[in-house]
């Protein structure tokens, strides 16, 4: 059989043709011959150009993934600016229908987004927000939600999670969830996503209305217009003291000084004389918001929100908001859309140098050294009759 040998191994000893059925191979030339052998050389290049395919493909499909994880370190803040008016108790009680709404007053609020535990792709993330008034004086929301590490998506607890994963003090202010709760996924798509709304919990649609540009990034702009009961137990909790029931007369009062919403008005107007004489409360809300969303990451760079509670009465079997309770317009700070884009810039230049150039680069300096492997592989050996006498007494 034949002998194969590294490049520095003792000379061959040639092949010939006996007893054993050995094939010989060697060129002869007067007095020599020639026989191939495998460079050492070669074996190595090969073992490393193997070796920088599988590299490439380590980092492409292990680690990059990981690199586009929701960090469970996760610690970051954005600023918001905007107005607010609401319902003026004093002069409901009095009822002074000329200073029912106060005038919109200037805030601004500061949402921070923390993940507080993981458990595998499963994360706790805590979004706190401050609104500030115009006093100086704070009201917070908080909420703690289970999302998906990978795609941002509500997960459902086990009982066991949520007693190893959410502290006793911290249940309260968790919830169970459906829709995007603070960040689409990467290269969002244009349809089928939902909104969640904290006000209402309830997953609202994003209609997608077009693409465009926002600070050198390319975005998705989608609008969302949605109403609902009020269930947020923390928001509820703020109208304890309000009348359960209402008599008509006073609706008819808010209708004729303008002070119910214009949508509403022409149902009023037409079903009024029909309703019983004292009409049972509730309380909705209704969301319309403008979100221009990073086509690449799927981060909200400005979102433009007006988010409105209001007391209504049954209509037909439907909630029709009469009262104004309070109107919360808030916008991204422009900084912070800036300083957000700048981020995500860099961050998808660094994506794109891990994921795409540093994986290339390593397969093609593979394949050159395999290549240059293949080339290289065998190189020819002199064999003198002396070694052939040599290798015949071994």
């Amino acid at each position: 059989m034949q002998r194969i040998r590294a490049e520095h191994d003792p000379p061959a000893v040639g092949f010939h043709s006996g007893a054993g059925g050995a094939v010989s191979i060697a060129h002869h030339t007067h007095n020599e011959e020639f026989c191939m052998s495998i460079r050492r050389s070669s074996i190595v290049l090969l073992v490393v150009g193997l070796a920088l395919i599988v590299a490439a493909g380590v980092i492409r499909f292990v680690a990059l993934p990981s690199l586009t994880k929701l960090p469970a370190d996760l610690s970051q803040g954005q600023k918001y600016e905007g107005t607010m008016s609401a319902l003026n108790p004093q002069a409901f009680a009095a009822n002074d229908l000329a200073n029912l709404i106060t005038p919109e007053m200037p805030i601004t609020a500061d949402r921070s987004l923390t993940v507080d535990a993981t458990d595998g792709d499963t994360a706790i993330v805590t979004s706190n927000t401050a609104i500030t008034l115009p006093d100086g004086s704070t009201q917070k929301d908080v909420h703690r939600y289970a999302v998906s590490r990978v795609d941002f998506a509500p997960v459902q607890l086990t009982d066991e999670q949520k007693q190893t994963l959410i502290p006793a003090a911290d249940k309260a202010t968790f919830e169970d969830h459906e829709g995007i709760a603070f960040s689409f996924p990467m290269g969002p798509s244009e349809d089928g996503n939902l909104l969640y709304d904290a006000v209402t919990r309830s997953g609202q649609a994003a209609t997608y209305v077009d693409s465009g540009t926002l600070e050198g990034r390319e975005v998705n702009n989608y609008e969302v217009n949605a109403s609902g009961p009020i269930e947020s137990p923390t928001v509820l909790a703020q109208f304890k003291d309000f009348p359960s029931q209402l008599p008509k007369a006073v609706v008819a009062g808010l209708l004729q000084a303008g002070i119910v919403p214009e949508a509403s008005r022409a149902t009023l107007q037409a079903d009024l004389a029909t309703l019983p004489d004292v009409l049972d409360l509730g309380f909705g809300s209704v969301n319309v918001a403008k979100l221009a969303v990073d086509k690449q990451f799927g981060a909200p760079l400005n979102v433009d929100q007006t988010q409105s509670m209001y007391v209504t009465v049954p209509v037909n079997g439907e909630n029709v908001p009469v009262l104004p309770l309070s109107t919360v317009k808030l916008h991204t700070a422009p900084s912070e859309i800036t300083g957000l884009a700048g981020d995500l810039s860099k961050n998808g230049m660094l994506l794109s140098v891990a994921g795409v150039w540093v994986p290339l680069g390593l397969v093609v300096v593979g394949l050159l050294f395999v290549a240059i492997a293949a080339v290289r592989w065998r190189k020819p050996v002199s064999v003198t009759p002396e070694r052939k006498a040599e290798a015949a007494h071994v």
